[in-house]
């Protein structure tokens, strides 16, 4: 049995819009569960109490209630035996960068946070494992921050939903793309902003442009720099989900990749500013198509 099975956490309610369920509730301010999947399944093993009784999906919260999150739900954690490359670890943080084809997290066996089991962390409040703070696309590259205690978790899902962390992504897509832009384009109902700029455009005889960006995601909606370039008429090279009738390259990947962060330290306040290097089939594509026009 792991030790963490035993910990708990509590949070006190603050004002909250009528009929909000405990189900959906839960998830933003217990980063340990994070989705309402994990929410409920949470409460269906017991370990949800409201002001001191097991939970139910149909329960509302209201301002004042006391909400008690019981251990992980990990019993035993099976660690994914595959190298994943650490750019910048403390007690508190660690960033890996993501290879293309794994998922953040998830229910599935092939994730980043099965990858990172052994990353421990001497603090008193450090989870079983390292969990993601924020997700990347299972295509796309880079960086990706985990959080190795809980307070790092809270502190680091403050600073992303304060948009307080600075993202640049790069990207080579179809096209001729305007020297820079402003997309200001909803998603699913929802805000969503993404400044780019070109770093450089070369023709192609097959797809007669490719240009090499830099993106900078000023919300973050799901798949929001593919579907903002996508709509722009530039999809990102090998993105076959949002192609359609764009011929692009496949079997390479998607030519995505996170590849600066900047930000607070949620614990210290230091300055965090990391980056990685693009991977290498971004430069011999882009050297490909020059050689072959």
């Amino acid at each position: 049995m792991n030790h963490f099975q035993e910990k708990s956490w509590e949070h006190r309610v603050g004002r909250v819009p009528n009929s909000t369920r405990l189900s959906d509730y839960c998830g933003p301010v217990f980063p340990l569960l994070g989705t309402k999947t994990a929410t409920k399944k949470a409460i269906v093993q017991g370990r949800i109490l409201l002001n001191g009784k097991e939970g139910r999906t149909s329960d509302y919260v209201r301002e004042g209630d006391l909400i008690t999150l019981k251990g992980t739900g990990v019993t035993e954690i099976r660690k994914l035996d595959m190298y994943i490359p650490v750019v910048y670890e403390d007690d508190h943080l660690v960033i890996v960068n993501k290879p293309g084809g794994i998922a953040a997290n998830g229910n599935r066996y092939k994730t980043v946070e099965n990858a990172m089991v052994g990353v421990k962390s001497d603090e008193p409040d450090a989870l079983p494992r390292p969990i993601a703070v924020h997700r990347i696309d299972v295509p796309t590259k880079g960086l990706l921050i985990l959080g190795k205690t809980k307070s790092a978790l809270t502190g680091m899902g403050a600073l992303f939903q304060q948009n307080k962390v600075e993202k640049e992504y790069q990207a080579i897509v179809h096209g001729k793309t305007k020297p820079e832009k402003t997309i200001r384009r909803d998603i699913a109902g929802k805000e969503a902003v993404t400044y780019f700029e070109t770093i450089e455009t070369i023709p192609s005889r097959i797809y007669k442009n490719l240009s090499h960006i830099s993106m900078k995601p000023l919300t973050g909606r799901t798949h929001q720099l593919r579907i903002h370039m996508a709509t722009e008429g530039h999809v990102i090279v090998g993105d076959k989900e949002y192609a359609r009738h764009i011929k692009t390259i496949l079997g390479k990947g998607m030519f995505l990749c996170a590849k600066r962060l900047q930000f607070d330290h949620p614990i210290t306040n230091e300055p965090i500013d990391v980056s990685v290097e693009l991977p290498n089939r971004f430069t011999r594509l882009l050297q490909r198509e020059k050689d072959r026009f």
